[in-house]
C-alpha cells in the first residue's frame, strides 16, 4: 500500500485534538501573524476571513472555562453539604431524637435503627434517600417538630445543591461540545489558509515564510508546551523534567479550588523549598523560570498542593 501523504491531514486539528488551551495558542499565533503581514492585500483578505473564527473560538473557550470553574464551585458546595450531613447534622438529629426516644427503643429504631451508616456511606442518591426516609419516619410526631423542620430544611438544601451540580455538569458538556465545533472550524480555516499562504509566498519566491504564519512548535509537536493535571491533597506532583533557561517564561494557572505552589527541584517528586510561586485558586501568572528556583541545576518542574481536603488542578504553558 502506498504511504499516505501527510499534507492530506490537517496538522492544526491533530495538534489541538486533546487540548482546547493549545487551540487557543495555535489560533492566536496564526491570527497575529496574519495581522502583522496584512500590508499584502492577499494576506489582509485571509486575516479578515479568519478573524471571525478566532473570535468565536476565544469566546467559546472563555465561556467553557468559566463554566468549568462554576462546575468546580458547585461540586465543592455539594461536597460540603454531604460532609455536613455525615457529621454535624446526623449527630445533632440523633442526639435530639434520643432525648425523646432512648436509643434501642422501638420508636428510635424506626427512625435511626441502622445508625449513622446510611447518612455517611453509599451513593449521593442513597444518602439523600436516607434523609427523606428519616423525615417520613418522624412524620407528624409533635415531640420532634423541631427536628423534622431541620431535616426538611436540610433535604431542601442538599437537593438544590445536588440539582445545581448535575445541571452544571450538563452545561459544561454543552459548552465543551460547542467549543469543539468551533475548534474544528478554526482548524479547518487555518488549513485553508495554509494552502493560500503557500501559494502567496511561493509566487513571491519565499515559500519558507509560510511557516512563520503558524505555531510550528505546537503543530509539529517537537516538544510538549502545555501541561495539565491534578495534584492530590497535601502532596507534590512532577509536571515535567526539562532543562529550562532561567529567562524562559511560564504561564502558570491554578484551575482548581485550592492554593498551589509551583517550584523547581533537583529530583523527581522533590520536596518544596524556600523558592516557589504561590497561586490562589482561580488565578494565573506568567513568570520567568528563575522565580521557581535555580534553573541551572533544578530540572524538575513541580507543583505542591498544601490543602488537606481538596485536590488541586493546574495548567502550565511554556511561552
Amino acid at each position: 500500500m502506498d504511504k499516505e501523504w501527510s499534507f492530506l491531514y490537517n496538522p492544526m486539528e491533530l495538534a489541538t485534538a486533546n487540548s482546547f488551551r493549545l487551540g487557543l495558542r495555535v489560533s492566536w499565533i496564526h491570527y497575529e501573524a496574519l495581522h502583522a503581514r496584512n500590508s499584502n492585500a492577499a494576506i489582509l483578505a485571509l486575516e479578515n476571513s479568519y478573524k471571525p473564527f478566532d473570535l468565536d473560538y476565544r469566546a467559546k473557550y472563555s465561556g467553557w472555562k468559566s463554566q468549568e470553574r462554576q462546575q468546580l464551585a458547585d461540586t465543592e458546595t455539594l461536597k460540603g453539604k454531604f460532609a455536613k450531613l455525615s457529621n454535624e447534622k446526623i449527630n445533632a438529629w440523633d442526639a435530639s431524637i434520643a432525648v425523646v426516644y432512648p436509643k434501642g427503643s422501638t420508636r428510635y429504631n424506626t427512625m435511626l435503627g441502622d445508625g449513622h451508616g446510611p447518612f455517611q456511606k453509599g451513593t449521593q442518591s442513597e444518602k439523600i434517600e436516607a434523609i427523606a426516609s428519616l423525615s417520613n419516619n418522624i412524620g407528624a410526631d409533635a415531640a420532634l417538630t423541631a427536628v423534622k423542620t431541620d431535616v426538611d430544611n436540610f433535604i431542601a438544601e442538599i437537593n438544590t445543591a445536588y440539582d445545581t451540580q448535575k445541571n452544571s455538569i450538563e452545561t459544561t458538556g454543552i459548552k465543551s461540545n460547542a467549543l469543539e465545533t468551533s475548534r474544528l472550524a478554526m482548524c479547518n480555516e487555518q488549513y485553508n489558509n495554509l494552502g493560500a499562504l503557500m501559494t502567496i509566498y511561493n509566487r513571491l519566491g519565499t515559500p519558507l515564510l509560510t511557516g512563520d504564519c503558524f505555531d510550528l512548535l505546537s503543530i509539529r509537536n517537537i516538544r510538549q508546551m502545555l501541561f495539565q493535571g491534578t495534584v492530590k491533597t497535601n502532596n507534590v506532583h512532577t509536571i515535567v523534567e526539562r532543562t529550562i533557561p532561567g529567562t524562559a517564561q511560564l504561564l502558570l494557572e491554578n484551575d482548581g479550588v485550592t492554593e498551589l505552589r509551583f517550584y523547581l527541584s533537583t529530583v523527581k517528586n522533590g520536596a518544596i523549598g524556600a523558592t516557589f510561586k504561590s497561586l490562589a485558586a482561580g488565578t494565573s501568572a506568567t513568570v520567568p523560570a528563575s522565580d521557581l528556583g535555580d534553573a541551572t541545576t533544578m530540572h524538575f518542574l513541580m507543583v505542591y498542593n498544601p490543602n488537606t481536603t481538596d485536590k488541586g488542578h493546574f495548567t502550565v504553558e511554556f511561552m
